[in-house]
């Protein structure tokens, strides 16, 4: 039988008039609120034990952030300046391993959804769990750039024609769930300003990684082909970035008048480098794929420039002043994100929102080795290569944690997971 619900989830709660704390002691953010006669809430855990089909009831979309996170760590591998023997080995490997999570992943969670039919609804209409649905679209979206990197070295010219496909079909399915889950966040969700996380943004991050996945694919196509696909990509990063700018000032305004969030929420914080990071990496790399595919060397022309020619340079000159621009604002997120976590770290258990800590700071991490090319720095190449290492053992700590927390009843049990609230 469910015990009296703590005063902290009365419906008329507000996180600036007092703090509440979870059944440790400890603060907890008020958007973790259960849902109503939720038996399975972080102040009802359930002691077990529980067969791993139970389990499976809990085996929520956040799981995708895992693949999501591997394949972004692999393809940092693939663009590190400063090499060793074996570094291209270790990334390929990471990325056939990552098809394999994927497959894992998904086929769990159609499990998962064949066993318990009656909440594939609430998958959705729940924010806390629904949002993370994105995750399994960015995880296609490194599974497509990883088969740029490691791929076309390696196959035919039928993996260029495949991709292309790949990229157009990314792009509808990131539109419609850039619309249809906002809409349902609209309809569904009455949230809270005071409670404001940049992961907010991210049922935009598949639409907005449209541009990375341009700057990525374009360089292999003809340029009747890759002249669309840069069109198409300078449109949707600027409606994610645009999108994150909507944010930014709500959690700006959230951490002034409420303060940094609770420990459970705080890795969620590394989310807002993404936007500007990813954004600087799309400017650098479609410049870049203008002059490689010689677009406006006799496939087409800028209509009122009179010297064609000098169109490719122009572009990579904005582009890196732009990627240089917004290279601080990124740098500044992932300060103000990595002192919450680092003070957070004595408090907080192990949940899959840890691996936020990872993949925007891929973006940060390659735009960051992308801008040291172009000015032809070693200095700053190095700089990259130091971050790509702090990446890579990043993530190696989250996913042994990981495993930690599956073996340890910590996630994937009823009360853990996103689904409890």
């Amino acid at each position: 039988m469910m015990g009296q619900q703590p005063a902290a989830y009365n419906s008329d709660y507000n996180d600036m008039e007092q703090d509440f704390k979870d059944f440790k002691g400890e603060k907890i953010d008020i958007e973790a609120k259960p849902a109503e006669h939720h038996h399975d809430d972080h102040h009802g855990i359930s002691p077990g034990p529980h067969t791993l089909k139970e389990r499976l009831k809990h085996f929520t979309f956040s799981w995708y952030a895992f693949t999501m996170a591997t394949g972004g760590t692999a393809l940092t591998l693939s663009i590190v300046p400063n090499r060793f023997s074996g570094l291209t080995g270790l990334g390929t490997f990471m990325f056939v391993m990552n098809i394999f999570f994927f497959v894992g992943v998904t086929s769990a969670m159609i499990a998962r959804f064949m066993i318990y039919p009656e909440i594939f609804t609430s998958c959705f209409t729940n924010f806390h769990e629904g949002v993370f649905s994105a995750t399994f679209w960015l995880t296609c979206a490194t599974m497509i750039t990883n088969s740029v990197a490691y791929g076309i070295p390696n196959t035919g010219p039928w993996l260029i024609e495949a991709l292309r496909i790949a990229f157009w079909v990314y792009t509808v399915c990131a539109t419609l769930h850039a619309i249809v889950y906002y809409q349902i966040i609209f309809v569904n969700q009455q949230l809270k300003i005071t409670n404001v996380l940049p992961g907010w943004v991210l049922p935009m991050f598949p639409a907005m990684l449209v541009g990375t996945l341009a700057g990525a694919i374009a360089k292999s196509q003809p340029p009747e082909h890759a002249y669309p696909m840069l069109i198409a990509g300078l449109s949707y990063q600027g409606f994610g970035f645009f999108m994150a700018l909507f944010m930014y000032p709500l959690y700006f305004g959230r951490l002034l008048t409420s303060g940094i969030p609770a420990y459970l929420s705080r890795p969620a914080m590394f989310i807002a480098v993404g936007p500007p990071a990813f954004t600087s990496l799309a400017f650098i790399n479609m410049a870049q794929d203008v002059q490689v595919t010689k677009i406006f060397e006799g496939y087409t022309v800028l209509q009122g420039v009179s010297n064609q020619a000098l169109i490719p340079d122009l572009f990579s000159i904005m582009a890196l002043v732009m990627a240089i621009f917004l290279w601080v604002l990124a740098f500044w997120f992932f300060v103000m994100a990595f002192i919450a976590m680092v003070d957070g770290i004595p408090h907080n258990d192990f949940h899959l929102n840890w691996y936020a800590k990872v993949f925007p700071n891929v973006g940060f991490t390659i735009a960051t080795i992308k801008i040291g090319e172009r000015l032809d720095s070693p200095a700053i190449q190095l700089v990259g290569t130091g971050m790509a290492a702090v990446l890579f053992f990043s993530w190696c700590l989250v996913f042994f944690c990981h495993i930690k927390a599956f073996v340890g009843h910590m996630i994937c049990w009823p009360g853990r997971d996103e689904d409890a609230h």
